[in-house]
């Protein structure tokens, strides 16, 4: 099929043209930074090349698709859009999961296509996945590795820091991923740095004239200059303003949660809805970040039901900047608080979206912030300083000098197209975007920073590398009915608050009440969850009755219920309440039990090999054509894969290893005479006494035995001028597939009774080499990778080897039928081959 009638048989639409240039350059080889106004259809612009690869069989492209978007609505509404699509069209035969902060339905990034937040995929490459535990910090580094890689709304991103990151991010894998990103208000001298950098085509809707009338037009309603008409007052918002303009379809879209809030009370406290024809108090949403996530998931149902195509009832949202990009949603008027220009322009990309519609914008000014609306509290850092001038800026969370600019110049423009949008964006951004490029390659795209959080996996590194943690998790409670001495915080839904304006609400409550703010006070000195002790761990309400201990930022501060109000509408408030936060549906989850079943160490070994083959070895043809180019040499990626996977366990060789297992498998009583073990029988709730009793429990570690013997011996199993770089990424591999703190090997000793068993596997895939049967034990910190690429390996070798070690575990039969399998094929064609030469 062509990609033109595949184009419109998934999606319902004829492609622009700008869309099968897209397609045509991904589809052979290229990477993209496509360029498009609000609304023009960049979303399928960018899934489209994936799906008709994999429909078509394209082995030259990725296997797997990761799309990353700056906000958490803007995520949970692109995937709910395409996934929709792709159902009903039956376009895609795959798994398809989003990943963000509440849903983590897909922890390993196993599906074929992942919608996630910049966060989530960032912390993952970064080693310091946000969802899991530290033990598992490694799992998922590698699923950008061979992966095709979207960026959607790349110009939201943090200049300093994920988008730094990302840049050096797709710097680092080079042509070991595809990718695509996409902005709608860059300048043109940015993108032109960001595509020297990154090594990309860019896709302009401009170098496409037909599709760029089409887009900026779009069918203008008849007796219409423009689309969309834009209108700059000098005032402030107000409730009776929006009813007064109100026409079928109104969004405000304002600054300041607090403001949100204001206009959202004051409409609906006033009289005379009977008045707007079909408009009633369910159709007006209130929608910003301050809701609890029940609330927040029907407003956004709510909004894309009611804003969405072919919706007649009349309806009123008053938001924040939480809708301004990427949401499907269009109204007839608008009413935005000045902001910068990217930001106006994704403002204005809901208003007259669709084919046929028309709309006015009208621009509003902010009134200066009275004396008592300023933060006052002493600062002891030049930091600390910023953050209260940015707090007592009017235009917060904006660059004053931007919304001034962008406020101005919008009073020389009527209306709003393609080409006026692009001028204004380079009229008023470049010198900007320009002086934040180039500070971040000064800073080499936070490369160092990067490979700091691959060595230590810490969480705490997100805000050098992701996101500038200005924000306090606020959890209400009823201190009176809360167990001071068994605290567990984390059961508690929280809604997150710009720090500095808690700080200034705690001065006002603190001194009304001294006993109504706390911190939860454990052993950890971490801002960040470690999901494995959660259970494990108690806390500590500690009061909080200084506002200035806020500027430390805690993970999360609980409030008396009386401190603030939360309401469905209008969400939380400053004032008396009596509403407690809702409990996080996860926490209730019960520990899953240990237990293992027995199987042996060449069992163990050729089920892994077989899950690799069935689970990841198909997926990864596009990766292994890339790695040679990537490494710079040709290498049998395919062995040297199975190679790591027989010596992962090699240490279970070790005779202090096998003595405890084998006498508890026989406590067990189910063991054949000279069987070698990989694992025994044993459920954790009733085999306790049966392994301490065999000195199971004691037995010697395991990983990093084989760790020291891959180095030891890797020049023969590594055909490669360069074995000794290639050797750290695969030790690395076995010594931290348990988890990344792993870092010695202990003594170990193993007969040549148990050392047959490796020779005999080993001997499966064509190795010959001798492994050392005995050694004391040591350290291996020298052997960890020392470079980017040797990095990027390990990312991949350890990502098959604990996933595939893992399912093997758990579906033996089911693996071990599949290696038989592939064995017996390479079995007959080695014979071949032997037959041949003889």
């Amino acid at each position: 099929m062509k990609i033109e009638k595949f184009y419109k048989s998934t999606t319902g639409f004829a492609p622009y043209q700008y869309q099968l240039k897209v397609a045509e350059l991904l589809l052979s080889g290229e990477n993209v930074i496509l360029t498009v106004p609000t609304g023009a259809g960049k979303t399928w612009a960018s899934v489209i090349p994936f799906l008709y690869a994999q429909q078509t069989g394209k082995l030259e492209f990725p296997q797997k698709m990761i799309y990353s978007l700056p906000l958490r609505t803007l995520t949970n509404s692109i995937y709910s859009d395409v996934t929709k699509v792709l159902k009903e069209n039956e376009a895609f035969e795959g798994a398809a999961s989003i990943h963000t902060g509440e849903y983590k339905n897909d922890q390993h990034f196993e599906n074929d296509i992942i919608f996630s937040t910049i966060d989530q995929s960032l912390s993952n490459f970064l080693c310091f996945p946000l969802s899991l535990s530290k033990r598992q910090a490694n799992v998922n580094a590698g699923a950008m590795v061979g992966s095709y890689l979207v960026f959607d709304e790349f110009h939201l991103l943090d200049p300093k820091l994920s988008m730094a990151t990302t840049i050096g991010m797709l710097k680092t894998l080079k042509n070991l991923c595809r990718f695509c990103i996409m902005t709608a208000t860059l300048s043109e001298e940015y993108i032109n740095n960001l595509k020297e950098a990154v090594n990309a085509e860019v896709v302009s809707i401009n170098d496409f004239p037909d599709d760029a009338a089409i887009v900026n037009s779009l069918k203008v309603p008849e007796g219409r200059k423009a689309k969309k008409t834009v209108v700059v007052k000098d005032e402030t918002i107000n409730a009776q303003t929006i009813l007064k303009r109100h026409m079928k379809k109104t969004i405000v879209i304002c600054n300041r949660v607090e403001k949100a809030q204001q206009l959202y009370n004051d409409l609906i406290s006033l009289t005379g809805f009977e008045t707007l024809s079909g408009i009633n108090h369910k159709n007006i949403i209130c929608l910003h970040s301050r809701f609890f996530d029940e609330d927040r998931k029907k407003k956004e149902e709510d909004l894309k039901q009611l804003f969405g195509n072919k919706n007649g009832e009349s309806a009123i949202l008053i938001s924040t900047q939480v809708i301004e990009a990427g949401m499907d949603i269009s109204c007839d008027t608008m009413h935005v608080e000045i902001s910068p220009i990217n930001s106006f322009l994704q403002r204005a990309g809901r208003c007259a979206r669709w084919e046929g519609e028309y709309g006015e914008i009208f621009v509003y000014d902010i009134l200066e912030l009275e004396e008592h609306e300023k933060l006052e509290i002493e600062t002891a850092n030049e930091e600390e300083e910023k953050q209260k001038k940015a707090i007592n800026n009017k235009y917060l969370p904006y660059d004053k000098k931007l919304c001034e600019k962008t406020y101005a110049k919008l009073k020389d423009v009527s209306s709003l197209d393609k080409d006026i949008s692009q001028q204004l964006v380079d009229e008023i951004l470049t010198n900007q975007e320009l002086a934040d490029f180039t500070l971040i390659k000064q800073g080499n795209f936070n490369r160092s920073k990067m490979q700091q959080s691959w060595e230590t996996c810490e969480k705490n590194m997100y805000s050098q590398t992701i996101r500038d943690i200005q924000s306090i998790e606020i959890a209400i409670i009823d201190t009176a009915r809360e167990t001071r001495d068994a605290f567990m915080p984390y059961k508690f839904q929280t809604i997150g608050l710009y720090k500095w304006s808690f700080i200034k609400w705690s001065k006002e409550i603190l001194e009304q009440n001294e006993d109504v703010i706390f911190k939860a006070e454990s052993n950890k000195d971490s801002q960040f969850i470690d999901w494995d002790t959660l259970d494990k761990e108690g806390f500590t309400l500690k009061p909080i009755n200084d506002p200035y201990l806020l500027k430390n930022c805690y993970d999360t501060v609980f409030v008396d219920k009386s401190v603030f109000r939360y309401t469905s509408g209008a969400g939380l408030e400053m004032g008396a309440g009596n509403t407690c936060s809702p409990l996080k549906p996860y926490e209730k989850k019960e520990k899953e039990t240990i237990e293992y079943r027995k199987d042996t160490f060449w069992q163990h070994n050729k089920a892994i090999i077989g899950c690799y083959e069935q689970e990841f070895k198909t997926n990864l043809q596009f990766a292994f054509k890339q790695l040679d180019k990537y490494w710079g040499e040709s290498i049998d990626w395919d062995k040297l894969i199975k190679a790591m996977i027989c010596l992962h366990d090699y240490g279970k060789l070790n005779a202090a290893w096998q003595k405890p297992m084998r006498e508890l498998q026989i406590l067990k009583g189910n063991y054949e005479p000279d069987e070698v073990l990989a694992h025994s029988d044993f459920n954790e709730l009733t085999d306790k006494e049966i392994e301490k009793q065999s000195g199971a429990k004691n037995k010697p570690p395991h990983a990093g035995a084989g760790a020291f013997a891959f180095i030891e011996s890797a020049e023969a199993i590594i055909d490669s001028t360069e074995y000794e770089d290639l050797a750290n990424s695969v030790s690395t591999a076995i010594l931290k597939h348990h988890g990344v703190e792993t870092e010695t090997y202990a003594d170990f000793e193993i007969t040549q009774v148990h050392y047959k068993e490796i020779e005999r596997l080993l001997g499966e895939i064509d190795i010959k080499a001798t492994l050392p049967q005995k050694a004391r034990g040591g350290r291996l910190t020298d052997y960890v990778p020392q470079n980017n690429e040797e990095w990027v390996i390990y990312f991949l070798l350890v990502r098959i080897l604990r996933l595939c070690d893992q399912k093997a575990t758990m579906n033996l039969e089911k693996y071990l039928k599949i290696s038989d399998h592939v064995f017996q094929i390479q079995s007959k064609k080695r014979n071949r081959n032997i037959f041949r030469h003889d």
